[in-house]
């Protein structure tokens, strides 16, 4: 089981490089999502050793639905983007003018 935590521990610190490290818009979103597998995972692994996996498996799975929200949110967003500047980097909206 630690090896499994390992792997948890290494999605999420791979994921927040990509999002520390891009500019791209997508990019980063997927990075989020790297980041919160990694996150899931580590629950799993920890409520499987203390015997607590309902509890574990609970949380995960809240974490997932608001997850889904999250993504929906930030991709519409991104389109968003898309259409008004046709470029997802972070730069081009930074240059916007409320």
């Amino acid at each position: 089981m630690p090896a499994y935590a390992g792997v948890g521990i290494a999605l999420f610190v791979i994921g927040l490089y990509a999002t520390i490290t891009r500019t791209n818009l997508l990019q980063l979103v997927i990075g989020l999502e790297v980041m919160a597998r990694g996150v899931s995972l580590v629950f799993i692994v920890g409520g499987a050793l203390t015997g607590s996996m309902s509890a574990a498996q609970t949380i995960v799975i809240t974490t997932i639905l608001i997850e889904a929200v999250t993504v929906a949110i930030a991709l519409s967003l991104v389109v968003a983007a898309w259409h008004h500047n046709r470029s997802l980097s972070i730069a081009a909206l930074r240059r916007l003018k409320g």
